[in-house]
């Protein structure tokens, strides 16, 4: 008897050397072994509230949208060719498309910078300051910020005042209610969202590298393009995904930069639900906004892969 007790014991010293996720059990109990790790089952269960809430906050109004674009006044794609077929839309797809790869573009290239530079920088005044502007934005709310922006870019604001008084322009120029402002608006906005995936993806890179490329005769640009930028390029594609995306929904910064008539998505779908009150050709804007933002996300997904844009924007 004691011998085949010691021999149970001794099996189950071995299974717990060799399978660390096997807890160990008492030497005279009868319970199963339990694994470290869950299960799938307590898995999904864990992850239930959260599917249920983005359930019932995205996919459901997404799919109601959609539905409500082809079911009315006939189910079909009646309300998609309309849109396609309005001067108006167009022009407010195209204006859309087009500020947002200009602000992707510039926050993309500004994010780059800043963010070397917060990596880099040995002053930490220097990191202080570029840390307050990056993550200023993100303190102050939209309506505040756009204001701001009016306050700065009107015939009499700071900019035209500093402009003319040092003689750079002989007259106030016209850049409020205009795309130039709207960019602006919507660049100081999106700045965070570039810069930050950006700098936690150089946080891993190892510098030194730049120095050994210009021991070996390369220049500094050089060395960073040929170096730096191929290991962070996830990172980059998650950046200006990220900033594409939220560019193509704004709406108060349009409005208050470019005017109340501005041709932009967002301010389309304004006009559609509460002037024209036409909510089946509201859904179809939205839907089409909608795919426009998952074709980005699906695009960056495809160049980059599924794996390397989630470690990007962790």
């Amino acid at each position: 008897m004691k011998s085949c007790r010691a021999g149970r014991n001794g099996s189950r010293r071995s299974m717990t050397a060799l399978d660390p996720g096997v807890a160990a059990l008492p030497v005279g109990g009868r319970a199963r072994a339990w694994r470290t790790e869950p299960s799938a089952l307590v898995g999904l269960l864990l992850l239930a509230p959260a599917l249920l809430l983005l359930a019932l906050f995205f996919v459901v109004p997404i799919v109601r949208i959609i539905w409500v674009a082809l079911a009315q006044p006939d189910f079909g794609f009646s309300r998609f060719a309309d849109f396609f077929q309005s001067p108006a839309a167009m022009r407010s797809l195209l204006t859309t498309l087009r500020v947002s790869a200009i602000v992707t573009l510039l926050g993309t290239l500004i994010g780059l910078v800043i963010a070397w530079d917060l990596r880099t920088t040995g002053s930490r005044w220097k990191r202080a300051a570029l840390w307050a502007a990056t993550l200023f934005p993100l303190w102050t709310s939209v309506v505040v910020r756009n204001y701001a922006f009016t306050i700065l870019l009107q015939r009499k604001g700071i900019v035209n005042t500093a402009l003319v008084s040092t003689g750079i322009i002989p007259e106030p120029l016209g850049i409020l209610y205009t795309d130039t402002a709207v960019i602006l608006g919507m660049l100081y906005t999106m700045l965070p969202y570039a810069i930050l995936p950006i700098y936690a993806s150089l946080v891993n890179v190892d510098i030194t590298l730049v120095s050994a490329a210009e021991s070996l005769g390369a220049s500094r640009a050089r060395a960073i393009a040929g170096i730096i930028l191929p290991l962070i390029a996830p990172s980059v594609f998650a950046a200006a995904a990220i900033t594409f995306v939220v560019s193509v929904g704004f709406y108060i910064t349009p409005i208050l930069l470019g005017g109340p008539d501005a041709p932009f998505l967002a301010t389309f779908i304004d006009r559609q639900l509460f002037s024209l009150y036409d909510f089946p050709g509201a859904a179809a804007t939205a839907s089409i906004l909608f795919v426009t933002a998952a074709l980005v996300v699906g695009v960056a997904w495809r160049i980059v892969g599924f794996d390397q844009l989630r470690r990007a924007l962790a």
